[in-house]
Order: C-alpha cells, then structure tokens, then sequence
C-alpha cells in the first residue's frame, strides 16, 4: 500500500482578529505520513542520500510542561550536542515508545523541508535503543563497555553482522555495547549502506528489536532558534490514556508561540510484527480550531478571584471553575482526567497556579479537588479549585467539603 504523496503548503485564514498559519490541513499530514511509511527505497533517488532524507518518519517522543517547550533541546542534548529520535517505517518498527511515552512531535524530512524551517543533521542510527546518553560523540561514540565504539570501527558493515554481534554480545539486553552505524552527509554513499545496514539488523534481529524502539541521533540544534522555524511536520500521541491531552498541550502551546496551527495525528504501532503502524487525523482531536481559537470541551469558563479563606486566615487564590454541559457528564475516572487535562491546558501555565517549587502538589491537590466536586458537589456552580490546599487522600477531601486543610 501506498499513499498519495502531497507536497506541504501554508494557507492563511483570516478573521477580524489575526490570521493563522497552517503547515499543511490535517488529512494532507495523515496521508503524507501514510505515503512515507510504506515506502521503502534504499536511497532518495541518489546514492548519496540515504532514505531518511525523504521517507519514512522521523519523530521524537516527549513529555509535556509548563517550564519549557517540548520541541526545544533539552539540557542533556544541549550539553552532548546530540538529540535522541526514533525512525519509523514498514520495514523498521517496533511497538512501543522510549519510557513506555506517549506522544511527541514528528519532524519533516530533510529534501521535503517548506519554506522557513530550520535544517538539521542525522549523524548516526542505532537499530535498537543505543542507550546514547552514556556516549560520546554527541551520542553516536562509544559507552564504558568494551566493543562499543562505531560500527565502522569494529569493521561491521552489514544487518547481519550487527545481529550476530548482538547476539553474542546482548544477552543481558544492555544496549550500551551496542554499536551505531554513522550516517553524516559527508559520507554520502557509505551513508546510505550504513543506513539501510541499520534498518535491516532490525529484521535481522527479530522480535528482540520489535520490542524495543530504534534510535537516531540528530544534532542539537540551537536553542534560540525561533519555534516557528524548528521543523515540526505533526505533533502526534498514541491511543493510551493522556496522550491525546499531552499532544493538545503541545499544539495549544506551539501555536500560542507561533501562530502556526500544526495538526495532532494519531499515531498507532503494531502489536505484532505482522501488523503496521498506521496515522489518522480527526477534527475532534485538535486543540486548536481552523480559525485559531483554542478549543475547550469540557470547560466554560474560568475565573482567578482572591478572596479571603477562614482556614488559613487570609486572601487565597481560588480558580472558579464553571463545566460545559458535555464537562458535567465526564464522571467517571477516565472522564475527569479528561476535564482536568483541559484545565491544565487552560490555566496551568498561570503563575496563580503553577510555581515551580511545588509543581507537582499543586497539580495533585488541583486534580483531588476536581474529582471531589465530582463526587459530592457535582450541582454546585461554579466549582473553587485552590492550589494553596494540601494534596490529601479522596477520603480525607471528601471528609473536608472539598476544601482540605
């Protein structure tokens, strides 16, 4: 199967307000993502350019927050100069993401970059998880172990040689003695020979490599560069429990950032080797509609008031929170999750809430008093959420009113 390959366009719409940039509508993103990983050439019609270049998908896995953007490097990748991704492809995949993750963001290839996205560099593929943290050579070199320097290096060549030499030498699955096959632009040919060597150790490998994600590392571009610039195709999530709302913090954020409405996919992995990856786009799913507007289901509306609370025995934050019709219906564990998730995207990143320090408690005692009211104060209007209150047990909330101290 192959899909229709579409070119990446930008469109603006307009309304009286602003105007919105588009990477491409979300169908397009789906069917292009399709098209790549089906199509497996050996090289992008040059021997010089290895199939990264142009097919396949090129994406990174990453967790969300409201003290830093989940497409810029991080400080281990700024300090190795090497950024870790996965490469996903009819004949190189696996099911499963690093840390068991659940979304991320997918990267244009190189020779289908639109116009005003930032280059970057694949230095190196490893075609199980390289364990490339513990590396040098901005990940790509050796690790303490012995017999862990490049591929090249140790005069393996071939999916073949690298099986075998897995086999005997991973038996207790440390992926630190693995080597990495180099594949920089300044190899041309023997990038690609060591590409495609990379890719067919997979197959080489068997289930072991299904289990477990691949890894190429880019180099790490810099972290000044503008958001709108770094050459992000689709942010996605897998359909596991908050990876859609991780992916809609991410759009919602990349756009607040950019004015760039990049779509969210859902990116689906096989269960067996037998299966394939696939990629779909609904409406339903963006956090961000086609005028620019955030998107909000479940929430009406919200309110910070400070107010004077009789149990600490001043003025507090409260956050008002009023539900939707829909928001009212979410009862159930997975449907608070849901409504809370859609509070963070909407108030979390507020310094009312969110202060670093005590990030996590207040994202705990936040997310306690919102299934409280759930439970015992589901007719009240609106809801008082306070970050000040301590995270309790659901007993112990319930015992409080909702309002522990």
């Amino acid at each position: 199967m192959k899909g229709t390959l579409l070119a990446a366009t930008f469109t603006i719409a307009c309304s009286s307000f602003f105007s919105v940039a588009y990477s491409a509508t979300g169908q397009d993103t789906a069917k292009d993502l399709i098209g790549r990983y089906y199509s497996s050439p050996n090289d992008c019609g040059r021997n010089t350019q290895p199939a990264f270049l142009c097919q396949g998908v090129i994406f990174r896995a990453t967790v969300p927050s409201p003290f830093y953007d989940s497409w810029a490097p991080s400080p281990a990748a700024q300090k190795s100069g090497g950024t870790s991704f996965s490469y996903l492809r009819e004949d190189s995949k696996f099911q499963k993401l690093v840390r068991e993750e659940n979304n991320g963001y997918i990267l244009y290839p190189l020779l289908k970059l639109p116009a005003g996205k930032s280059r970057y560099q694949v230095l190196c593929s490893f075609p199980m998880d390289g364990g490339t943290d513990v590396r040098d050579e901005k990940g790509c070199g050796k690790s303490d172990q012995p017999n862990s320097q490049p591929c090249d290096k140790q005069g393996i060549y071939t999916g073949t040689a690298w099986a075998d030499r897995y086999k005997q030498f991973n038996g207790q699955n440390n992926n630190t003695k693995e080597c990495g096959f180099d594949v920089r632009d300044a190899l041309d040919q023997h990038a690609v020979k060591n590409f495609n060597a990379s890719v067919d150790a997979m197959g080489k490998v068997g289930q072991a490599a299904f289990e477990k994600q691949n890894e190429l590392r880019i180099e790490t571009w810099d972290p000044s560069r503008p958001a709108a610039e770094v050459p992000i195709q689709a942010f996605f999530y897998l359909p596991t429990t908050g990876g859609l709302d991780d992916a809609r913090y991410d759009q919602q954020r990349y756009f607040e950032k950019t004015a760039v409405r990049v779509p969210i996919v859902k990116m689906t992995l096989p269960e067996t080797r037998r299966q394939d990856a696939t990629f779909s786009y609904n409406e339903w799913d963006q956090a961000i509609n086609a005028v620019g507007e955030p998107v909000y289901r479940y929430i009406k509306s919200t309110e910070w008031v400070s107010r004077f609370d009789p149990g600490t025995n001043r003025k507090e934050w409260s956050l008002a929170v009023t539900l939707t019709d829909e928001g009212k219906k979410q009862s159930d564990s997975h449907g608070s999750d849901k409504v809370y998730a859609e509070l963070l995207r909407k108030e979390g990143r507020d310094a009312r809430w969110t202060k670093p320090a005590n990030y996590e408690a207040q994202r705990n005692t936040m997310r306690r008093q919102l299934v409280c009211h759930f439970q015992i104060a589901e007719n009240k209007e609106p809801w008082n959420l306070e970050p000040f209150r301590p995270y309790v047990t659901a007993r112990e909330a319930t015992q409080a009113g909702c309002n522990p101290l």
